[in-house]
C-alpha cells in the first residue's frame, strides 16, 4: 500500500522494496557486463580489440531496467573496473584502460545505456522498434570505440573502421537479434515501471492535512 500526507505519496514497504530491487537488478546487471567482457574470443590479426559479449549486456541492460537504472547500472560497472577489479575484456582494470586504444568503448556504454533506455521507453515497445533501437546502440559503441582508437593510435578514420568497426558489424547484428528475443519478456518480468496513483491529487484544501492509505495490487 501506499501512504500519502497532505497529498504527497510518502515512502511505504513496497516502494522502499521496489526500491532495493532496482539496486539489486543494478547491481545484477552489472556483474553481467563484467561476465560479458570474460566471455572473450580474441582476433588479433584483424583487430586489437576481441569479440565480447559486453555490448549484448550494455544494450539488454537498458531495456530492461529502464534509462535511469540501467545507467546507473553501467557506470557502477565502469566504477568497479576503474578502482581496480580485473572486470574489463581480457581481465584488465585501472584508469589507464579508460586513456588506452580500446578505452573509447568503454566510454561508449554510458552513453549507449542513457540512449538506448531514452528511446525504448519512448518506443512502442513492439519488436521492430526494439531492432533498431538494439542496432543503434551497437553502432553507438562501434562509432566511438573506432574514433577514440584513432585518436589514441594516430590513425586515419578509414584505418581505425576497419579496425574498430568493420569486424564486429556482424556481431553486433547477431546480438540485436538476441536482444529483440530476450529483452522484452525480460523487462516484462522485471517490470520496474509501477506506477503509484496519487488518490489525494483533487482534494480540497480543508482536506489538505488527512493522511490516507490506499492499499495496492
Amino acid at each position: 500500500m501506499s501512504v500519502y500526507h497532505n497529498g504527497e505519496k510518502m515512502d511505504s514497504s513496497e516502494d522502499i522494496n521496489l526500491k532495493i530491487k532496482k539496486m539489486v537488478l543494478a547491481a545484477l546487471f552489472a556483474a553481467l557486463i563484467a561476465v560479458g567482457a570474460y566471455i572473450s574470443i580474441p582476433i588479433t590479426p584483424i583487430s586489437i580489440v576481441p569479440i565480447t559479449l559486453q555490448t549484448f549486456f550494455v544494450v539488454l541492460t537498458p531495456i530492461v531496467l529502464g534509462k535511469k537504472w540501467g545507467t546507473i547500472s553501467v557506470f557502477v560497472y565502469l566504477l568497479v573496473g576503474l578502482i581496480g577489479f580485473p572486470v574489463f575484456s581480457e581481465g584488465r582494470s585501472g584508469i589507464g584502460v579508460l586513456f588506452g586504444p580500446t578505452g573509447g568503448y568503454l566510454i561508449s556504454f554510458l552513453i549507449v545505456a542513457y540512449v538506448v533506455g531514452f528511446l525504448y521507453e519512448k518506443s512502442n515497445k513492439k519488436p521492430f522498434s526494439v531492432f533498431w533501437i538494439a542496432l543503434f546502440g551497437c553502432l553507438i559503441t562501434l562509432f566511438i570505440g573506432s574514433l577514440f582508437m584513432a585518436l589514441t593510435l594516430h590513425l586515419s578514420l578509414e584505418k581505425a573502421f576497419l579496425i574498430g568497426c568493420l569486424p564486429f558489424l556482424l556481431g553486433g547484428l547477431l546480438k540485436t537479434i538476441a536482444i529483440v528475443f530476450v529483452a522484452p519478456g525480460l523487462a516484462n518480468k522485471v517490470n520496474l515501471n509501477t506506477t503509484y496513483p496519487n488518490p489525494n491529487e483533487d482534494l480540497d484544501a480543508s482536506d489538505s492535512d488527512q493522511v490516507t492509505i490506499t492499499p495496492e495490487g
